[in-house]
């Protein structure tokens, strides 16, 4: 608050480690700043405009003569993902704010059906209606998620902001993984649960690969191996296909359980990664976004990163943010922090691409609000 000068805020958005008490946390931040909007979520880590941090507390404060926003919380996600998304939205249309260009979303990383909630949000916003945002996460112990809503912090929930007025939003969204082998067929799932893949148990796709190495699998090492060797789903007229990784693996059935759904009938590749091509996705992300909002330049960015791609990167974690920075211009500020999965439209030039649930993807949603 200090930084801006003024004596409140339009929007204030959080995100932080569990390792904080959540409600002081949150009383903190609501005493500097008690009459602005706030939304946000824990993390696995925070992104800030000089890279990465972990176990701490991101706060960016914005105000602006032209930025408008409204926020609405969708409770109950474990019940029923959709209509929370609708909760979450029809929330914000109650503030008739004119003018929207997007929506922020941050829901539970840990419950319900991400695609869900944004199926959910889409039904009272419109199916191109863009959206960004990341899943909350819990600093890799996969327990339990906290969404930030007007001071207080919730669970199972979705926590949404609206962009609005006469600003531009830009959307980039890009993984850099590459297809490997040939598309097999999903002929028995159930949600995010793979139990058949042409016929054979879901697990054989990796013991084809990889051979005696995938016992390994049945021993917990598939979520390591499938940062780098995810599940992919070719989208019809899309240049990258969405992306599952594996949660775990059944060694009883050999049936793979997927961080996002896997459609019963759905084509799936194998993908293959590198950090190489991560890092140059990460600066395609970002000329996405600004290419966007061409001719106006950004006033602020936000970044989600899947936890996934910080795992890969280990301590070269900033080299992507680094990446994203010389994009914008090192002059922009930049929040964000990496979750438990991503949402955003595939194509978002002009804001006609659908947004979809992505796994081990980067975000950048460049505003400009000057």
């Amino acid at each position: 608050m200090e930084s801006l000068g003024q004596p409140q805020a339009d929007l204030i958005l959080v995100f932080a480690s569990i390792r904080f008490d959540q409600e002081s946390l949150l009383k903190g931040i609501a005493s500097v700043a008690p009459h602005s909007w706030m939304a946000g979520c824990s993390t696995a880590g925070e992104i800030l405009t000089e890279g990465p941090s972990r176990r701490s507390v991101a706060v960016m404060a914005i105000r602006s003569d032209t930025l408008q926003v409204a926020t609405g919380l969708g409770l109950r996600m474990s019940v029923n993902s959709r209509q929370a998304g609708q909760e979450g939205a029809s929330q914000v249309l109650q503030a008739k704010v004119p003018n929207p260009h997007g929506m922020l979303l941050f829901p539970d990383g840990l419950t319900g059906n991400g695609a869900e909630v944004i199926r959910g949000v889409q039904d009272r916003m419109g199916l191109s209606f863009p959206i960004a945002g990341g899943s909350a996460a819990d600093d890799f112990s996969f327990t339990r998620t906290y969404q930030y809503f007007q001071g207080k912090f919730y669970s199972d929930a979705v926590a949404g902001v609206l962009l609005a007025g006469p600003i531009a939003v830009g959307i980039g969204a890009r993984h850099g993984w590459r297809p490997l082998g040939k598309p097999r067929r999903v002929t028995r799932s159930v949600a995010n649960i793979v139990q058949e893949l042409d016929g054979q148990t879901a697990v054989n796709l990796y013991e084809t690969y990889f051979g005696r190495a995938a016992e390994s699998l049945k021993a917990g090492a598939l979520a390591d191996m499938s940062i780098v060797y995810p599940l992919g789903m070719p989208i019809p007229g899309e240049e990258e296909d969405l992306l599952r990784n594996v949660v775990r693996v059944d060694p009883g059935t050999g049936s793979l359980v997927y961080a996002g759904e896997v459609p019963e009938e759905s084509e799936v590749r194998l993908m293959m990664g590198s950090k190489e091509r991560a890092l140059d996705a990460a600066r395609r992300a970002a000329e996405q976004a600004v290419l966007s909002i061409a001719p106006r330049a950004p006033t602020f960015a936000l970044v989600f990163s899947s936890c996934s791609r910080a795992r890969l990167f280990g301590r070269r974690a900033g080299e992507e943010i680094a990446a994203i920075r010389r994009v914008l211009g090192r002059s922009v500020p930049i929040i964000g922090f990496y979750d438990y999965g991503e949402q955003a439209p595939l194509s978002a030039a002009g804001f006609r691409g659908l947004s979809y649930f992505h796994n081990e993807t980067l975000v950048v949603c460049a505003v400009s609000a000057n």
